[in-house]
């Protein structure tokens, strides 16, 4: 794994290539101050030294541009018989001599090439077009080249190469190791939306946060808090700024206190020349500032009053501009000066805030609309505070949040705010707050308050995404009612129905109807946006769900794992849970238990569906699978009795409490699992309820659960359920062809653990008639899922320290009494092979016979 700020190495590779190939060329690296030029070069010439090339490297300094061929002095070799050289015309004959004679083999770097004095700019011209030398070049973006030098561009013969920005998790990993440790994740997205991936910058703001003391270890991680620009950062952006001139200085300034504006705002040349110096992004719609941080710099360094006047002229040019952005700047801008904007306006601006995941600025936002709404004796905007309450919570700020929530209810104007704030209100008391009497008793004084039908249709069937994970989902069907015409609160209205629907299918199994809602909810996503930001990732995580149910587990591991990589969205918390229970159920219970770990570290942190619980349950299910016991008590430990009040979570506590007893030897280890899926049946949970019983038929008690399985509504009863009853069904029927299929279908539908479970179970119905035929088949899977588990069945046992793997194959085939030839059949070997195999496992393990092998291997496969 490459360190924190590295290059890619297939990109070092690939322009490694490029250079090696082009005898005579020039290559200029080019970046912004600070985003690694040098770094790149650096890594390029190391990598070009391994290839054999000779690389003499240098650097230029702006101090030294009046000193003639002072940047190649440092390739003159000190001479201590010769007297000192002080003829330009003799140096420049000794550095061609030096370069020029080796020039086939030679790659000269130099660093700040834009500060060459134009002696020694001169003789890079000449060394590349009349002696073929390869030539590698670093600059600031925007910076002048000597003429030399840009000559070699009109030419044809220099190359230039951009400075690849950091992706997310590169620049995570700068913030973790400028730390020296995990920082948390809010620290993570407020260093990022402030400074971008740039990882000088980066480095000298996380050292600002440790000298300065305003760093703080929190459950989460190191919270960096907010640290003013350090001196040597400020100096960076002064020379940066330089580079536009002063010329630019006026639009330059309207983008720094705006961050962001319309293309057309600014003149196409200012645009242009700030694009050049690498200040300023453009699209053909907008321009931005390169990052906030920079803005920030430029806009600290003007007097108050000119920075006043400039955000005030900014916000004048915004006039007229309807999109969301410049609208949001706009509001923005103006509700700092003498004449703030009205009420609607800044609340309008907070739920934009929202949509965009600024939380810190919509808290600000929508505090200033409640302050104006009462200073002018106007309606209190009640989504912007229900919005702010929202985003309070997920700044960690949750003291802050619960009042915020009881606010909004409280001061709602009309039945249409009331029931927006109550519904609002009940997801965060019931499944934020882990308090459901609570929300019952919001919902419920709201519901009696509200004289409008579909006000009160709305806020009923917004209850029912939080009562289906307590398992109280009504049982009459409910629509979603009306807020409004138009607008946020009449999106959420049409959304908010099919968000609950499709929940409660996903948990009950019910595919069919999921999928649906998916179909029908997904246009209805991006109009809801500011009242429900992840509404479009929640349909998507629906699908993987469904998949799962539908006996399809990679597609849906696969989508688990492409969204867990992103650690700084708001909803990797619940993809990198997907991505541990679905490894876990695809034989992976390693990588199961590193996802489960880092699941439960990002849902203390964001938690859209109130699974941080289920994420403690699932982590506490693969260690006690694993036999870490230790590991897994401790969780359990951590689970409060209002996380084990939702369905889902009892469920998965339960499956925990029963491997634990499974590897502690109980005589009934599924009793655990048998409890929680009693409780759970008729709570519509049904597709979470037949994993927990897969658990307890991997245990080899599937009369403990097939009962209440076989009671399944036909709708909940999908392609993996039906693979579950069979599986359980032939366990308790010992018929060795009907388990033996069972772990065929369950391999194919990629529940490789299950599937390498029932094949061992096969095995050990050696009295049944059909049991030969059986094994033959059940050996075959064994030793095919065997391979893919991880850990492997050896590893689990002290037997992987001593047989190798195809001994263990063969030692498994041999245990079920399988003769030397079928299982030379089964395995591809010879029989003389599998002899000498056997021979060296009875002499490994200590056994005289298959009956000794036989209670060893089995120990071992469930160890």
């Amino acid at each position: 794994m490459k360190s924190p700020g590295a290059p890619d190495g297939d990109r070092v590779a690939a322009l490694a290539d490029r250079i090696e190939a082009g005898r005579g060329r020039a290559w200029l690296i080019e970046g912004v101050p600070g985003a690694g030029a040098t770094h790149l070069s650096e890594h390029l010439a190391d990598r070009l030294g391994e290839r054999g090339f000779d690389v003499v490297r240098t650097f230029a300094l702006p101090e030294l541009r009046g000193i003639p061929l002072a940047a190649l002095l440092p390739l003159l070799r000190l001479d201590p018989t010769r007297e000192a050289d002080d003829d330009p015309a003799r140096r420049l004959q000794r550095v061609t001599a030096r370069l020029a004679g080796t020039a086939k083999t030679t790659v000269l770097v130099i660093d700040a090439a834009a500060w060459l004095d134009d002696v020694s700019a001169a003789t890079v011209h000449q060394l590349v077009r009349s002696y073929g030398v390869r030539v590698l070049l670093t600059a600031r973006v925007g910076q002048t080249l000597p003429a030399p030098l840009r000559r070699l561009g009109d030419e044809g013969l220099l190359e230039r190469i951009a400075v690849p920005p950091l992706s997310d998790d590169e620049a995570v990993a700068v913030i973790d190791l400028a730390a020296r440790g995990r920082v948390s994740p809010p620290s993570l997205v407020a260093f990022l939306d402030r400074v971008g991936a740039h990882p000088l910058f980066l480095s000298l703001l996380v050292a600002q946060s440790l000298r300065s003391g305003l760093a703080r270890q929190t459950p989460l991680g190191l919270d960096l808090g907010r640290p003013s620009p350090p001196s040597r950062l400020r100096e960076l952006v002064a020379e940066w700024v330089e580079l536009a001139g002063s010329a630019r200085a006026e639009a330059l300034g309207l983008l720094a206190v705006s961050t962001s504006l319309p293309r057309d705002v600014l003149a196409e040349a200012d645009v242009a020349a700030l694009v050049e110096a690498g200040l300023a992004v453009g699209t053909p719609d907008r321009v931005r500032i390169v990052s906030p941080l920079v803005g920030e710099v430029i806009s600290d360094g003007m007097p108050p009053a000119h920075r006043r006047e400039t955000a005030a002229h900014a916000s004048a040019r915004l006039t007229g501009y309807d999109d969301p952005r410049s609208r949001l700047t706009r509001i923005t801008l103006a509700s700092d000066g003498d004449t703030p904007p009205a009420t609607e306006e800044l609340a309008a601006a907070a739920r934009t805030c929202t949509a965009l995941g600024f939380h810190a600025l919509a808290v600000d936002l929508g505090s200033r609309a409640l302050a104006l709404a009462e200073e002018r004796r106007e309606p209190v905007p009640t989504d912007a505070v229900v919005l702010r309450g929202e985003s309070l919570w997920l700044l960690g700020r949750h003291d802050d949040a619960d009042r915020a929530m009881d606010l909004a209810v409280r001061v709602a104007p009309d039945d249409a705010a009331l029931a927006l704030a109550a519904s609002r209100a009940g997801s965060y008391w019931s499944l934020r707050r882990e308090d459901p009497a609570r929300a019952y008793r919001v919902t419920g004084d709201a519901l009696e308050r509200i004289t409008d039908p579909q006000a009160a249709a709305f806020l009923r069937t917004s209850m029912t995404k939080w009562q289906i994970m307590l398992g109280d989902l009504p049982r009459e069907t409910l629509t979603g009612g009306r807020l409004g015409t138009d607008g946020a609160e009449a999106a959420v209205a049409s959304l908010d129905p099919m968000l609950s629907a499709v929940l409660a299918a996903c948990l009950s199994g019910d595919t069919v109807a999921a999928r649906a809602g998916i179909a029908a909810g997904r246009p209805h996503a991006r109009a809801a946006l500011a009242v429900i930001r992840h509404a479009a990732e929640l349909f998507d995580y629906a699908e993987a769900v469904a998949d799962c149910a539908d006996a399809n587990l990679p597609a849906a591991r696969e989508a688990f794992r492409e969204h867990a990589t992103h650690r700084l969205s708001e909803a990797v918390g619940i993809w990198t849970l997907g991505a541990s229970w679905s490894a876990f159920m695809q034989g992976d219970a390693d990588g199961a238990l590193l996802h489960a770990r880092e699941a439960t570290y990002e849902l203390a942190w964001r938690d859209l569906l109130a699974f941080e619980g289920l994420a403690i349950g699932t982590r506490a299910t693969v260690a006690a699978w694993l036999g870490r016991p230790a590991e897994a008590q401790e969780c359990l430990d951590r689970l409060t009795p209002g996380m084990r009040a939702l369905v889902i979570t009892d469920l998965e506590a339960a499956q925990a409490e029963s491997w634990l007893a499974f590897r502690a030897g109980a005589p009934s280890p599924a009793a655990p699992v048998e409890r929680a899926v009693e409780a759970a049946e008729g709570r519509h949970h049904d597709w979470w309820l037949a994993l927990a019983a897969l658990s307890a038929i991997r245990m080899g008690q599937p009369s403990a659960v097939l009962a209440v399985l076989r009671r399944f509504p036909a709708h909940h009863a999908g392609p993996s359920v039906r693979l579950f009853v069979a599986y359980g069904e032939a366990l308790e029927q010992g018929d060795p062809t009907a388990l033996v299929a069972a772990a065929q279908g369950l391999e194919t539908a990629g529940y490789l653990a299950a599937a390498y479970d029932a094949a061992r179970q096969t095995l050990a119905l050696g009295a049944h008639p059909d049991a030969a035929t059986a094994a033959r088949r059940a050996r075959v899977i064994v030793t095919r899922v065997g391979a893919l588990l991880s850990p492997s069945p050896t590893a689990r046992s002290g037997v992987a320290d001593l047989l190798t793997a195809r001994e263990w194959a063969v030692a498994s085939a041999a245990a079920t009494r399988a003769r030397n030839r079928e299982i030379a059949e089964s395995l591809g070997l010879s029989h003389r092979t599998v002899e000498n195999h056997l021979a060296a496992v009875y002499r490994k393990l200590g056994v005289s016979g298959r009956d000794e092998l036989r209670e060893v291997v089995t120990a071992a496969a469930i160890a």
